[in-house]
C-alpha cells in the first residue's frame, strides 16, 4: 500500500502562533488544477540525518513513497513549504531508452553558497519573496504571489527564508545503477515542529538493508580507480648525475647528444621521469659542441679569413 500525503490532509499550520508559517497553499487552487499537481514524496518531515534519508529512499524504493518524476512547474514550486520532501531520480545517459529521470532540479528560488555537515548540503534562501494574504480569510494561512486577482489580498513582509537540505545516493535498481536525490525544505523557525520518520508508522518499520544506498559524496569506484592508479612521485628524490664535459663528445668528434634539442645551447632536457634536470647555470657553461669535420672544412671554403 503506496502511504500518500494528500495537500488536504497535510494543509496545517506548522506553527498556528506565528503568521507567517508555512502550510501548502492549496485551498485557493482549483480542485481540477490540484488533482493535477505533483505531490511530494513527504510532507511535514524533517530529516535529521543520513540515516532518515537512506530511510525514505527505501520507502521510495519499495513503493510506500512516491517519487518524484518530473520538474516542478509553477504552481508545485510556490506550494513548496517547510517540510516538504523530495525524492527524484537523476536522468540516465540513455535517457532514450528508459524515458525516466530529472536533468537538474529546480525550484524557482535564489540559494546562497552550500555549507556541508554530516554528509549533507545545505542552502540558505536569499530574497525570499513577499507573502499575500487574505483579508476575508479567518486564517493566517500565507499565500505566494502569483497572478491572480489581488483585491482580496494585501502584502504582508518578507517571509521566513527557507533552507534546503541535499542528500544523494547511488542505488542499483532492475534498470541498473542509479543516482537518486533528496530535497527537503524547512525552516529555522519551524523544523523543531516536523516530524521525524521515527514518528510515522509506514516509515519507523521499514527495514533498510546495509550498504544498499551509497552516499554519492563517497563514490567507492572513484577511489578505486585513483588507488589503482600507478604514482608518479618517486619515494625518495632523485638526481640526474651531471655529466662530465669529457663524455659528451667521443674520439670521432661524434656527439654522444643529439644535436637541436630543447636544452639551451641544444643540449637537450635530461629524463624527467623521476629525476630533476640540472641547474641551468651548469648548462649554461657547458662548452659549444664540436661541429663535424667535414662542416668545418665548408665553412673553411666559405669564410677563409676564419683560418
Amino acid at each position: 500500500m503506496i502511504l500518500t500525503h494528500s495537500y488536504d490532509s497535510d494543509t496545517r499550520l506548522i506553527k498556528s502562533t506565528s503568521s507567517h508559517s508555512y502550510a501548502y497553499h492549496t485551498q485557493h487552487i482549483p480542485v481540477c488544477q490540484r488533482s493535477r499537481m505533483q505531490q511530494p514524496t513527504c510532507t511535514i518531515l524533517r530529516v535529521r540525518s543520513p540515516q532518515d534519508a537512506q530511510v525514505i529512499f527505501h520507502a521510495v524504493y519499495v513503493g510506500v513513497l512516491p517519487m518524484v518524476t518530473r520538474r516542478l512547474d509553477t504552481e508545485e514550486r510556490r506550494a513548496i513549504a517547510s517540510g516538504s520532501v523530495f525524492v527524484w531520480e537523476e536522468r540516465g545517459p540513455n535517457p532514450e531508452a528508459t524515458g525516466l529521470g530529472i536533468e537538474r532540479w529546480t525550484d524557482g528560488k535564489r540559494w546562497g553558497p552550500s555549507r556541508v555537515r554530516d554528509e549533507f548540503l545545505f542552502y540558505q534562501e536569499k530574497d525570499p519573496e513577499p507573502v499575500d494574504v487574505e483579508l476575508n480569510s479567518d486564517s493566517d494561512t500565507t499565500l505566494g504571489s502569483g497572478s491572480r486577482s489581488r483585491n482580496n489580498f494585501r502584502q504582508e513582509p518578507v517571509r521566513s527564508s527557507l533552507v534546503k537540505q541535499t542528500y544523494s545516493v547511488y542505488v542499483d535498481t532492475s534498470r541498473g545503477r542509479r543516482k537518486w536525490h533528496l530535497i527537503a525544505y524547512f525552516t529555522a523557525d519551524t523544523a523543531d515542529d516536523l516530524r521525524t520518520v521515527t514518528e510515522i508508522p509506514e516509515l519507523a518499520r521499514l527495514d533498510v538493508p546495509v550498504g544498499k544506498y551509497r552516499s554519492a559524496r563517497h563514490n567507492p569506484a572513484r577511489h578505486r580507480v585513483h588507488r589503482d592508479e600507478p604514482s608518479h612521485t618517486p619515494s625518495h628524490q632523485q638526481f640526474a648525475p651531471y655529466p662530465s664535459p669529457t663524455r659528451l663528445f667521443n674520439p670521432g668528434f661524434q656527439s654522444t647528444i643529439p644535436l637541436g634539442g630543447d636544452g639551451p645551447r641544444g643540449v637537450p632536457s635530461l629524463d624527467r621521469k623521476g629525476q630533476t634536470l640540472a641547474p641551468l647555470v651548469y648548462l649554461q657553461n657547458l662548452p659549444p659542441p664540436r661541429r663535424h669535420p667535414v662542416d668545418e672544412e665548408i665553412l673553411m671554403t666559405l669564410y677563409p679569413s676564419l683560418t
